[in-house]
């Protein structure tokens, strides 16, 4: 039997790109999907949007629409209602390619439980900008694309789930925790996802809780960490006192 594979997508607001979210995954040339959509109770069009979508799907989505405490806890909320063995994430102004969980598939079908992760092209302003993909070698300088991975179910229930201590980096720490445990990370040479930057991984208190992730799992001393935060708080704070100066 082909492995049940679940796609989770948080929501808030997210009327402009999440029909756009919903296509690439439903469209998938792989089918024994399971796609959980978790809404933070969304004011403008997000829930009609979904619900029109799991009336065409309802043997493949699911989705709960209610205030949650963060990206974090609803990705968590997903992932206890997730069944497959391999859960993907993607965001709401994120998209697959159309074969993108068909070549993860494979790939798990062949090497068996791994972090899988492929290339993710980032758009800036509707533009491509670029192509990337972070080995896992290179997690202590920062993550691996995220919208890229997929992780087995199992790796969830022995390692944990995100961490919801943190407000921008927790799927960072969730990747340093597999590592440190040992988990092999596959990556594969084909893009998997289309990422559009500039949400919240990009503000200044992203950059202050990652250099304090960095302190806390040992790759960076307590006087690097004090140095590094200081001068970026000092950086951030004389843009913004020159930004208002007549």
């Amino acid at each position: 039997m082909p492995p049940l594979v679940s796609v989770i997508t948080v929501c808030y607001n997210s009327q402009k790109h999440i029909e756009q979210t919903i296509q690439s995954v439903v469209n998938q040339t792989y089918a024994p999907i399971e796609y959980i959509l978790i809404d933070g109770k969304s004011t403008d069009r997000t829930v009609a949007i979904i619900e029109q979508y799991a009336r065409h799907f309802p043997d493949r989505i699911k989705f709960v629409s209610e205030p949650d405490s963060g990206i974090y806890n609803a990705m968590n909320k997903g992932i206890r209602r997730a069944t497959g063995e391999l859960i993907g994430i993607i965001n709401s102004d994120d998209w697959y390619e159309t074969d993108a969980v068909e070549r993860v598939v494979q790939a798990y079908q062949q090497f068996g439980p791994a972090v899988y992760h492929g290339i993710q092209r980032t758009f800036l302003d509707e533009q491509e900008a670029f192509l990337i993909q972070t080995h896992a070698s290179q997690l202590p300088k920062g993550n691996i694309e995220h919208p890229t991975c997929f992780v087995p179910a199992a790796f969830y229930q022995t390692d944990g789930l995100f961490s919801e201590q943190y407000r921008y980096v927790s799927d960072y720490e969730l990747m340093l925790r597999l590592a440190a445990n040992q988990r092999p990370f596959i990556p594969l040479n084909a893009v998997l996802s289309n990422f559009r930057q500039g949400g919240a991984s990009h503000r200044a208190e992203a950059v202050w809780e990652n250099l304090h992730l960095w302190h806390k799992k040992g790759l960076l001393s307590r006087r690097q960490y004090l140095t590094w935060l200081y001068k970026d708080k000092l950086k951030v704070f004389t843009k913004r006192l020159t930004s208002r100066t007549p």
